[in-house]
């Protein structure tokens, strides 16, 4: 009921040409209260962060950054003020795990007439709609601040407020030469960029530009990756194996059982490689499904045993029944009931229900104890292959699991882009706010004693400095790199 009675009144409102501002003011700050109140209260009813003893900030920017939040939304003024405070409040726990998606949102913005992407750690103009600034061009700076310093300041504040992270700067490239609603700024009046290595300045030319049609500009210098898996040799007893996905549709699981299937066929191959471009994560037992039809179930798991880390579930009845409603029928999709896999988790709604009734705040998943029994160091790989891993900076959650595995195979390689980076909170669930205005996503569970530290990323070893999406240059890139260098995996950076 308060949703329809706020956003009749604020659509109602916005509609009246001749409505006082006082009067406008009222329901969307009204609208923007709730919003952020049901924020709050969901992230500390739900999420570990709150009684995390090992995390002080996340319980820190809860209460700060709510206050700051709330002084915001009584100043709310539009839909786009509501959307900047909400987006604020949330980029500022600076975990890629918690994030918001909203349904609506202006129909038009303000761009340079460029497009800019990060390619090989450097801002380059892909499509350009002024003379005097060629394709290829590299940004190096606005009205004498630094590309890096405006994603910092002007960007990720209402992104990811973490920006020293990688892919956060390769994510907001597209936006440092567009004026949206969420994250406004000043309209830089000059550019300095190189051409052939030669600086020179150039002043931008801004005007409106449809939403649509600039994504779907975007979408042409920047492809989406094909989420298709499948298998290609490439040469002789080398394969390459796509992986663009652990999140598959009903129509896609069946395509990742049968693509499973098949790598235990190249158990022969010399060489296999991983590519997990355009994959942001998922379930990470598709990925460990993967590597044991080739390598091994014993041996994989012997792997996966050196991380001595595990997790605990914040226990709550929202989590619970998140559990029972969309985890365990999702499994059912992918193992039979009798699978230890969906026996563990059925176990643990039974487990998390006695939590629940006895008042414990945390309750430790034991998926890792039971499957990771492996004798020490005993498996022998069922397979020879040498892997190779190709990412792309979107690489998280899942996808950063499935490379926690893969490099640390013998003789892995690591090709492509800086991974992304997740924070130790895991296992998200969407909860849709109030107005229904947007959607926002909460972690359930921490990892404690992880290997792979917090909001840590995989650096290649053999980096890609082109277009990532383009695989008529990648392909033949990274065959030519496996067959010129030996091994070397790739590197967590903190």
């Amino acid at each position: 009921m308060l949703k329809k009675a706020l956003l009749a009144s604020v659509f109602a409102l916005a509609a009246l040409p001749h409505a006082r501002a006082a009067d406008s003011a009222a329901p969307w700050s009204a609208l923007a209260k709730a919003d952020l109140d049901f924020v709050q209260q969901s992230i500390r009813d739900n999420h570990p962060g709150p009684l995390d003893k090992e995390n002080a900030y996340f319980k820190a920017w809860l209460e700060r950054g709510y206050a700051e939040a709330s002084a915001q939304a009584a100043q709310a003024r539009s839909l786009g003020d509501v959307q900047k405070m909400l987006a604020r409040y949330i980029a500022g726990f600076a975990d890629g795990h918690m994030a918001l998606g909203f349904y609506h949102q202006s129909r038009s913005m303000r761009w340079a007439n460029l497009i800019v992407l990060r390619q090989g750690g450097r801002y380059r103009v892909v499509h350009s709609g002024q003379a005097d600034v060629p394709v290829s061009a590299e940004l190096l700076s606005c009205d004498g601040r630094a590309i890096n310093a405006i994603v910092k300041d002007d960007l990720a504040p209402a992104f990811l407020n973490n920006p020293e992270l990688d892919w956060i700067k390769t994510e907001l490239a597209p936006s440092v030469l567009l004026n949206e609603e969420v994250h406004p700024h000043a309209e830089y009046a000059t550019c300095q960029i190189a051409v052939n290595g030669q600086a020179r300045s150039v002043a931008l030319q801004w005007s409106d530009i449809a939403r649509n049609a600039f994504y779907d500009q975007l979408d042409r210098v920047r492809p989406a990756m094909d989420k298709k898996s499948s298998i290609t040799q490439v040469g002789p007893k080398q394969y390459w194996v796509r992986l663009p996905q652990f999140q598959p549709k009903a129509a896609e699981i069946e395509e990742l059982k049968e693509l499973t299937k098949q790598v235990a066929g190249l158990r022969d191959a010399e060489l296999v490689v991983f590519d997990t471009r355009g994959n942001n994560g998922g379930n990470s037992a598709w990925g460990n499904d993967i590597l044991a039809a080739l390598y091994g179930e014993a041996y994989i798991n012997q792997l996966r045993s050196r991380d001595h880390g595990y997790a605990e579930w914040r226990v709550s009845a929202d989590n619970l029944e998140h559990i029972r409603k969309l985890i365990l029928p999702m499994l059912r999709k992918q193992y039979d009931e009798q699978n230890p896999v969906y026996r563990v988790w059925a176990g643990m709604a039974e487990r998390m229900q006695a939590a629940l009734e006895q008042g414990q705040p945390f309750l430790r998943q034991s998926d890792e104890d039971g499957i990771l029994s492996a004798p020490d160091d005993k498996a022998a790989p069922l397979s020879k292959a040498r892997a190779a891993l190709v990412t792309k900076s979107g690489c998280g959650s899942a996808c950063l699991d499935f490379a926690d595995v893969v490099l640390t195979l013998p003789g892995a390689v690591h090709l492509g882009e800086t991974t992304g980076a997740d924070t130790v909170y895991m296992e998200v669930r969407p909860l849709v706010l109030p107005s229904g205005l947007a959607r926002l996503v909460v972690a359930q569970k921490v990892y404690r004693d992880r290997l792979r530290a917090h909001n840590a990323a995989y650096v290649p070893s053999l980096p890609f400095d082109g277009p990532i999406h383009d695989d008529a240059l990648l392909k033949p890139w990274v065959l030519k790199q496996l067959t010129q260098y030996g091994a070397g995996g790739g590197k967590a950076s903190q």
